[in-house]
């Protein structure tokens, strides 16, 4: 009976000692000295030797404990070992310890955070930036969750010098797109928009960043296209700990939602995924050559009829608009010594927009000198509704063991935008008319990226690889534009010769695109680094675009609503005795080959670099990029006289090097200084011979076959000063020197045909400043830092040296053309801005926080200046982007049982402030090129956190 007692006992005490569930610590070593994660650091129970862990390469570590108090130890050969005390675990929580490790103790402050404080990234994240070796701004995931941002297009609008277009697209230091160049886990992948350098920023949520970085001066490690930054997005690879959320939001611009005014189109059964349902498709070869209806061919007919039938705008109802998101992630740490990780993201939005009165024009300068006053070419003004949907997925697995790391990564979003207008457009000039116009149109965009990365230590060698495949898709399906001529006596008709028709647009692009790098790592000496490695890149794209239009015999008795006339009893017909022969809706137009190309490019590059201290307070980084750039295109012109078939259109060999110094004044002052060349490469729709017509803005782009890459030297210069973890102040210089820069330019001859060619030589001379301050509040006696200021300033001056600027094959420069068209008291001088340039921008904000109820509010304000858009060409004067002041409002509040849910409200341009482009012009008003109001918008999101201790 003893026995039987003891053994029950004994049972029991074994259930509660190892049936008990353990916690995690978990966290980062941070190398104080030369920044970044450390590798191999043991952390270790001080009691206990053998129970510990290792820190990867990330300086990322995981370790199993039972509950209880624990003094911890990091130890590692080149750090004075750190000790801290009373770190917590708790059953089935994971409990944060990050570390930064410096070899001074006096110097060290030890960072232990329970499991009930959030990791602290941010302080992370500016220790990388002050030991790097070259020049570097960013944010963490942290600052994404003080600010409340819901995804990465208005959290990085804080960053020094960066600026957001169209709420998605990222600007440095005022440079246009073409100089900005956008990496994933670093490695260059196309965007939902291929004409776009950088990737759409807000198909990435703020949930799976580990942190962003924008480095401003180049590295031979990095790619060698870019100028003002390249921005490299990071993801998260081993969530700290399981998490699952959900998240509902609305948003409501007064003026836009539930307006009986609003206007769109019968939209496709798939339109509220992003996908067209095959309703918009063109249901015959297109490339077929049509008979004329004089041929009372039925096959003329049998295409008739086969097009959708819907050309008029409808009323309809814009419901508020709506986000949903989901995401999951884990760590999971095997007994094999296997650490696994995954995400899963799912984000959904679904806006509508209105902008009433939106209005575009084209102006020119008078034929008369002593007439300063520009004469409206044209003027179109009208209603404009849109639906935008964009979804996208991300999901990531992790695995580690050893020196061995491997990630693969599935990124696919789908956008689509529907849009209908009703405006009128006069012609004052070719056709003297009035036209009253309807234009649906849908376009939709598919971008899916598969990653696969590893990283591996071979004896004292980092060795770093990544491959990414990416497929890109834009469909622009059945763009519809029907036009009425208005007479002055209020009757209409359709009337070719003054611009009225009924017109449609098919266009489709396909873009492969196959990204590799490796890199390797390996110490010389004791002092010394060598790093070098290998990349290639890859695209392949097919463009095409087809049009037709409907006409018919017999205008005297026609209808002003577009449906009328394709009407089953409306469709001419190959029967040559019926009405519908004489006076029927038929089709014209063939297939143009200009507008069909392909196209492919080749990047390869290559590198070595090195990294070594000098006089123990200089840090040095210098070396040699070499790429090989090659361009190829097929295509012709309609008249078939200009044939390219795979010919070479780029071919270049560009030694890019590259030189940086860090000079630490103190322990918490820098002074960089960094010298660079870098390239810049035209798009495959800018390098060719098409012709792409935009109906919405009924402006053409025309390729230039002819186009050069662009060569620029980067010089710059820092001062930093870090005052705490999280306060910095740093003041940059920058200078760069352009050989061929891009521009956009509007043809003499057609005001509405736009081009690009390269103009010349330009020069830029810059200035930043950065402030991130804490201020102290008292609370009961204490000072807490609750209220954080960021402010940073960009001031730029860019010139373009107009001699240099060749317009015509004749040698006549723009210099020439502009001293043409000057009015009789206009002085003209040698230079003038470059294009796509701001000459300032402007991020401030200011936010308080409350970090144990987890609430916040912040207000900030970004603008960049006034920049020239549009080049002056012959009699058009030139165009300006107006300053568009942005002031936003965000804030956010936990609550509930452990702060498991989560309300978010934001607050979009509180000063409802327009966006316009303008002309500008000697001794006249400047006038509107287009301009719309995007309104006030409010938005609300909740969210709630599964499962959350």
């Amino acid at each position: 009976m003893k026995k039987i007692i003891s053994f029950v006992l004994l049972t029991f005490l074994c259930s509660l000692t190892f049936g008990q569930e353990k916690g995690f610590l978990r966290g980062n070593i941070a190398d104080g000295q030369a920044g970044g994660g450390l590798y191999g650091a043991k952390i270790r129970v001080k009691d206990s030797p053998s129970v510990a862990a290792m820190s990867d390469f990330d300086g990322n570590f995981s370790l199993s404990l039972t509950p209880g108090k624990y003094v911890i130890e990091v130890v590692s050969s080149a750090f004075k070992t750190q000790e801290c005390k009373d770190v917590e675990i708790i059953a089935g929580r994971v409990t944060i310890l990050d570390v930064i490790m410096k070899s001074d103790v006096k110097d060290f402050e030890v960072v232990t955070v329970t499991h009930t404080v959030k990791r602290d990234n941010e302080s992370a994240m500016l220790l990388d930036r002050k030991n790097a070796s070259i020049v570097t701004d960013g944010l963490s995931a942290q600052a994404f969750r003080k600010a409340g941002d819901s995804d990465l297009s208005g959290a990085i609008k804080r960053v020094t010098g960066v600026t957001i277009q169209d709420g998605k697209y990222v600007f440095v230091r005022g440079l246009g797109d073409r100089y900005t160049q956008t990496t994933l886990n670093g490695l260059a992948v196309p965007g939902l928009d291929p004409d776009v350098n950088s990737l759409q920023l807000d198909i990435f949520p703020t949930s799976v960043l580990e942190n962003v970085a924008v480095f401003k001066t180049s590295s031979p490690e990095l790619y060698g296209d870019f100028t003002g930054g390249l921005v490299n997005i990071v993801t998260k690879k081993f969530p700290t700990e399981k998490t699952t959320q959900i998240g509902f939001g609305l948003g409501l611009t007064p003026g836009m939602q539930f307006n009986d005014d609003f206007i769109l189109y019968d939209q496709g059964k798939f339109d509220f995924l992003g996908f067209d349902d095959g309703s918009r498709k063109i249901n015959f070869n297109p490339r077929i050559k049509l008979p004329d209806e004089v041929e009372a061919d039925p096959l003329l007919e049998t295409v008739t009829r086969s097009f959708g039938k819907q050309l008029a705008v409808k009323s309809k109802t814009a419901l508020p608009n709506g986000s949903f998101s989901f995401n999951h992630g884990n760590q999971l740490n095997k007994s094999n010594g296997v650490t696994l990780g995954y995400n899963l993201v799912f984000n959904y939005s679904n806006e509508t927009v209105f902008y009433k009165d939106f209005e575009a024009n084209e102006f020119l300068k008078n034929t008369d000198p002593s007439v300063t006053t520009l004469v409206n070419f044209s003027k179109r003004i009208g209603d404009l509704g849109k639906n935008n949907v964009l979804w996208s997925f991300l999901g990531s697995g992790s695995l580690k063991k050893g020196s061995n790391s491997y990630q693969i990564t599935l990124l696919n979003s789908q956008n689509s935008e529907t849009s209908a207008t009703l405006r009128t457009n006069e012609d004052f000039n070719q056709n003297v008319s009035l036209l009253q116009e309807h234009v649906l149109a849908f376009s939709q965009r598919t971008l899916t990226t598969l990653m696969i990365s590893g990283t591996h230590k071979a004896k004292k060698t980092d060795i770093t690889w990544a491959n990414a495949f990416s497929r890109s898709k834009v469909e622009d399906p059945d763009l519809r534009e029907t036009r009425f001529n208005i007479k002055p006596d209020g009757s209409f008709d359709m009337n070719t010769g003054a611009g009225a028709g009924i017109d449609r647009y098919w266009r489709d692009l396909t873009e492969f695109n196959e990204s590799f790098k490796l890199d390797f790592k390996t110490p010389i000496s004791e002092k010394v680094d060598v790093k070098y490695g290998a990349s290639m890149i890859y695209k392949t794209r097919d463009f095409s675009t087809y049009s037709f239009k409907h006409r018919r015999n017999n205008m005297s008795d026609i209808e002003l609503d577009p449906d009328w006339y394709l009407q089953d009893d409306e469709v001419w017909s190959a029967d040559t005795s019926s009405d519908s022969y004489r006076n029927g809706t038929y089709t014209i137009g063939n297939y143009q080959p200009a507008n069909t190309f392909s196209a492919n490019q080749s990047v390869v590059g290559t590198y070595v670099a090195l990294f070594h201290p000098l006089w123990k307070v200089v840090k040095l980084s210098y070396g040699l990029r070499l790429e090989k750039a090659d361009m190829r295109y097929t295509g012709q012109d309609n008249s078939g006289f200009i044939v390219f078939n795979n010919q070479k259109t780029l071919d270049e060999l560009n030694f890019l090097p590259s030189f940086n110094a860090n000079y630490e004044l103190t322990e918490k002052m820098n002074i960089r200084l960094g010298a660079s060349r870098s390239v810049a490469r035209p798009s495959f729709r800018e390098k060719s011979i098409a012709q792409v017509y935009d109906p919405i803005t009924k402006r053409t782009f025309n390729g230039n076959i002819n186009l050069k890459q662009t060569n620029i030297n980067n010089f710059d210069a820092r001062y930093e000063f870090y005052m705490s973890a999280k306060e910095l102040i740093s003041v940059s210089g920058f200078y760069k020197q352009f050989y061929g820069h891009i521009e956009m330019v509007s043809e003499a001859v057609q005001p509405n045909n736009i081009t690009a060619r390269n103009s010349g030589n330009a020069d830029l001379l810059g200035a930043e400043l950065e402030i991130r301050k804490a201020l102290a509040v008292k609370e009961k006696s204490k000072l807490l830092s609750r209220f954080f200021v960021n402010v940073n300033v960009s001031v730029i001056k860019s010139r373009v040296d107009m001699r240099t600027v060749y317009v015509s094959a004749s040698g006549e420069t723009e210099y020439v053309l502009r001293q043409q068209n000057l009015r009789n008291d206009e002085q003209l001088a040698i230079y003038r801005p470059m294009a796509g340039q701001s000459p300032y921008a402007i991020n401030a904000g200011i936010s308080y926080e409350v970090p144990e109820t987890e609430t916040s509010i912040s207000l900030n304000y970004n603008v960049q200046g006034e920049q020239l858009s549009v080049i002056a060409s012959g009699r058009q004067p030139d165009v300006y982007t107006d300053p568009f002041h942005s002031l936003n409002v965000n804030s956010f509040t936990s609550f509930g049982k452990n702060k498991s849910s989560k309300i978010t409200l934001g607050i979009n341009n509180l000063l409802n402030d327009r966006i316009a482009l303008i002309y500008k012009s000697h001794g006249t008003i400047n006038e509107i090129y287009s301009t719309y109001k995007p309104g006030i918008q409010f938005n609300v999101k909740y969210t709630y956190t599964f499962d959350k201790k």
